[in-house]
């Protein structure tokens, strides 16, 4: 099998409550995600699900008002050691009054919980203006063909979320939300399982725009609080 993600991560199974120990906090960063982020949210955020702290780290310096919370003591002290403010928290209640933010974001955080809902309504409950989402996309799959996606081999994932399964869910806590498929991989599979003869006119067709993608490794959820 081959993995095909858009990560910079190692191939194989792997446990992510304890896979970023040592891991660098700032090659972990995705920035597409820092872009959702900063184009969405208010002043004041939250990171919930802070992980290593590059998130905050990032956004802090872009100038946003930013404190994060975890629920693994070991991340919460690699995120402070970056400067950003981090706290340990109990997974259900966060210690922030009603509508105290502007906007919490939960960057692959829900695909590890068994049911996300209550922490989502949580989110709503401090936000005063929206709550952003991401998480792996699992609307598609290669059938036959000898590509998966890296994510799906995490051992702690206890979510596979569709567009579908996303939007139902943000629904049913928010009641309205934009969900949509981004970070497509199309060039990169074409590069697999095309013939070669095939791969360089794939590459112009794509560059004239005249082929579409149809693979996307996230989902991103945005929901008014």
């Amino acid at each position: 099998m081959v993995a095909v993600d858009t990560y910079a991560l190692p191939r194989g199974p792997r446990d992510t409550r304890a896979w970023y120990r040592d891991a660098d906090p700032m090659e972990q960063v995705d920035y597409a995600l820092v872009d959702f982020v900063s184009q969405h949210a208010g002043h004041s955020v939250v990171d919930l699900g802070c992980g290593l702290g590059g998130y905050g780290k990032v956004l802090a310096d872009r100038g946003f008002e930013v404190c994060a919370f975890d629920v693994v003591p070991e991340y919460v002290e690699r995120a402070r050691e970056l400067g950003v403010r981090a706290d340990v928290y109990d997974g259900e209640r966060l210690p922030l009054e009603d509508r105290s933010v502007d906007t919490v974001f939960l960057l692959e955080v829900i695909e590890h919980l068994d049911d996300p809902a209550p922490l989502l309504a949580e989110a709503r409950r401090v936000a005063r203006g929206s709550v952003l989402v991401t998480t792996p996309n699992c609307t598609q799959d290669f059938g036959r063909v000898p590509v998966e996606f890296s994510h799906m081999l995490d051992v702690d994932h206890k979510q596979f979320f569709t567009e579908a399964s996303l939007t139902g869910l943000l629904e049913g806590v928010f009641g309205s939300c934009q969900v949509e498929q981004v970070a497509p991989i199309d060039r990169n599979l074409a590069g697999l399982v095309l013939p070669r003869p095939l791969r360089p006119i794939y590459r112009t067709l794509d560059r004239l725009g005249m082929v579409k993608p149809r693979y996307f490794t996230r989902l991103r959820g945005h929901a008014p609080a």
